[in-house]
């Protein structure tokens, strides 16, 4: 099984989709194989939430998450994701590897430009990650925070993943 790269850089335009109120995602195909028809794509996605937030008496919020699809396009083996570097290595090429966090970035600035939400939580997908891992945290936030957002939260959850939270700046 060969993935071959479909991207040579990050992509300039993006389509929003809707999965009715629910949630809004992006879809950004990087890499196919031809032996096994498999196309993988970055899933990156807005979800409207409605729980509590622990401290911060806010019950409305979105999460933000991505995830590589790997999409069986004849149908003949069943479409997976995976958050997991470690199980998306041998689908991802070298070559659009180093992309996958800019094109989650610039997804992310996507989404919250459609969506406009106000507030967004993140979290990690293990518990107590490393250092190394949280860089693309630390991107993730600092998109956000290019877009207008600030962070007003940040922690560890009740499962040792860490988490933040951050509300959007209100323009005059």
């Amino acid at each position: 099984m060969t993935f071959v790269s479909l991207i040579l850089g990050v992509p300039t335009s993006f389509s929003v989709e809707g999965d009715g109120d629910a949630a809004h995602m992006v879809l950004v195909p990087v890499a196919y194989c031809e032996v096994t028809d498999r196309l993988d794509q970055v899933e990156s996605r807005l979800s409207d939430m409605q729980a509590t937030l622990p401290r911060l008496d806010i019950t409305s919020f979105h999460e933000f998450s991505f995830t590589i699809l790997i999409v069986s396009l004849s149908d003949d083996a069943p479409t997976f994701e995976t958050q997991d570097r470690t199980y998306a290595r041998p689908y991802l090429p070298d070559a659009c590897r180093p992309l996958i966090m800019p094109i989650v970035a610039a997804c992310l600035r996507v989404l919250v430009a459609h969506v406009r939400p106000r507030v967004i939580y993140r979290v990690t997908k293990s518990r107590n990650p490393p250092e190394k891992a949280l860089r693309k945290d630390v991107l993730l936030t600092q998109t956000l925070e290019q877009e207008g957002y600030v962070v007003i939260e940040t922690g560890t959850d009740l499962w040792g993943r860490r988490f933040w939270v951050l509300r959007r700046e209100l323009t005059v």
